[in-house]
Parts: structure tokens; C-alpha cells; sequence
């Protein structure tokens, strides 16, 4: 296990979660996207990313089942690097790079009302509060990326 990990901290409302920066490719603002038909309620839209590639964006606040975004312009969006695609989460805020020390996280706590949260890795305890600790590659479900996918590629 390495001696810290690097996570990208950012907020969903006043919530702090975070990311293994390693599965991180950029931050950049959110930009209007275009909306497909038939998609899941949490999918935003498509932006054209560095003119290179069509990029899905998700929504985590309607992912997360929380209220949506009152105004779009202040937020950001976290393109990751999920299996070989890039997927876009748009959030609050990206706050900054952190180091932590491995044994500061514990594992998420089986609480019978997290069904469907296996996205959450760990839950690391700073001085500053806790911060969620979202694993990347359960982020979107089997179901999800075939569905997003067919989506991008029709």
C-alpha cells in the first residue's frame, strides 16, 4: 500500500468527496451541453472535449440523488479516465490535490441505506471534516457504460 495517496477533493453542496488523482485527466469548467434523447436522468449531456472527442457529462448531484443544480456557470467538470473511455462528472467545486495517509481512511460503513453506494471506496478522516472517497471504476454500473456507449456512438 503506498505511503499516501493523492486525491482530487471537491464538494457536491456541502458534501466533500474525493478521487485517486491517477484516474483524473482534467478539470475544466462546464461548458452548455447537448442532450441526447432516451438518457438517464443523471446524464447532462455531451460536450466536444479538446476537439478530439465527444465526452459524456454526468450530473452527481441527480447520480447522487441529491437536488440539481440551481446555476450551471460556477460548475466544474472532472473528465476521468474510466476503463478506455473518458467520462465527464460535473460537480460544485474542485478544492484541490491532497495527500493522505492511507491509514486515515476507513471503509465505507454497511449502513442498510447505502444499497447501490459500492462507489464509495472509503471514508477518510481529516482534520477538516470527513471526505467521501468515491472508487472510480464502480462510479457508473456495467449497465451504465454499455447505455452510455450506445448513446455517444449512435
Amino acid at each position: 500500500m503506498p505511503s499516501e495517496l493523492k486525491i482530487v477533493t471537491f464538494n457536491i453542496g456541502k458534501e466533500k468527496f474525493g478521487l485517486d488523482i491517477m484516474n483524473v485527466d482534467a478539470v475544466i469548467e462546464y461548458e452548455e451541453t447537448t442532450k441526447l434523447p432516451n438518457a438517464s436522468d443523471y446524464f447532462e449531456g455531451v460536450i466536444n472535449y479538446r476537439n478530439e472527442e465527444v465526452l459524456p457529462i454526468i450530473n452527481l448531484r441527480r447520480k447522487f440523488k441529491m437536488s440539481d443544480f440551481e446555476d450551471r456557470s460556477h460548475a466544474k467538470v472532472i473528465v476521468l479516465k474510466i476503463d478506455q473511455r473518458r467520462v465527464g462528472i460535473m460537480v460544485d467545486d474542485v478544492k484541490n490535490v491532497r495527500s493522505i495517509d492511507p491509514n486515515l481512511i476507513n471503509e465505507k460503513p454497511n449502513i442498510g441505506g447505502m444499497r447501490g453506494a459500492d462507489f464509495i471506496s472509503g471514508i477518510a478522516r481529516l482534520e477538516d471534516g470527513m471526505l467521501v472517497i468515491l472508487d472510480i471504476d464502480k462510479l457508473l454500473t456495467e449497465e451504465e457504460k454499455v447505455a452510455i456507449d450506445e448513446v455517444i456512438n449512435n
